[in-house]
């Protein structure tokens, strides 16, 4: 069965100039999300990423989490989300209990105990030397796709596997009962950190669709929220 990324790369080839993210008046088109990720997965690919690999993933909300996630996952890695808003110390716990080396950041970087960071500068771009020519490895269903820790609210965070099949089988199922196409507008208000922001990132961008992603001031605030999905005119409300 065709994995996610794959699904967002037919959708990228056949409507480059459509409309995938949006953020405080910044957009990105499918085609430009496609090239960005791309450079980010080329980067991490030369820095030993592949099958199986751990990625830290610690970028603000925005238009660069969705490039600097495809490109994890592109390489053939598997994401493990940190919330910058997080704890210091629950976000020291979990790189340390993933055994996390390698971190794709935003601007400005993190101060977490990694060994290496790829950065990705205020548009979103990767700080690295130009995308290789060389092709990106193709995704199995059974490889990882996701990490994502539990709040450790009861103990410690404890880490969840996800592999790209299970997540491959998520829209499918409800498919026939709500049908999504490339007319809808999603929102992304849960932090990437929570299970649920893989229902809306990916329900966007395996569609065809636009991802809104608000604010958290803003999903805090219902009258702010209201106007934002109004004017944005949004379908898919989680």
């Amino acid at each position: 069965e065709a994995t996610f990324v794959q699904r967002f790369a037919a959708r990228a080839a056949a409507q480059p100039q459509a409309l995938a993210l949006a953020f405080e008046g910044a957009v990105l088109t499918y085609g430009e999300l496609d090239g960005r990720s791309n450079r980010v997965a080329h980067a991490l690919r030369a820095r030993g990423v592949g099958p199986g690999a751990l990625v830290g993933l610690c970028v603000e909300r925005g238009i660069d989490l969705a490039v600097a996630l495809l490109g994890i996952l592109k390489a053939g890695g598997a994401y493990v989300p940190l919330d910058p808003q997080a704890p210091v110390a629950t976000i020291d716990a979990v790189v340390a209990d993933a055994g996390i080396h390698l971190l794709v950041t935003g601007s400005g970087g993190a101060a977490l105990p990694v060994a290496s960071c790829i950065e990705l500068d205020t548009d979103g771009r990767c700080a690295a030397p130009a995308a290789s020519s060389a092709r990106l490895p193709q995704l199995d269903p059974r490889q990882l796709m996701y990490a994502i820790y539990t709040s450790g609210s009861t103990g410690g965070p404890k880490g969840v596997l996800v592999e790209h099949g299970q997540v491959a089988r998520l829209f499918p199922a409800i498919g026939e009962h709500l049908r999504f196409d490339e007319r809808d507008v999603w929102t992304q208000l849960h932090s990437l950190a929570f299970g649920f922001s893989v229902w809306e990132i990916w329900g966007a961008l395996a569609h065809g669709g636009t991802l809104l992603t608000v604010p958290p001031a803003v999903a805090q605030s219902p009258t702010q929220l209201f106007a934002q999905l109004a004017a944005n005119d949004v379908t898919v409300l989680s």
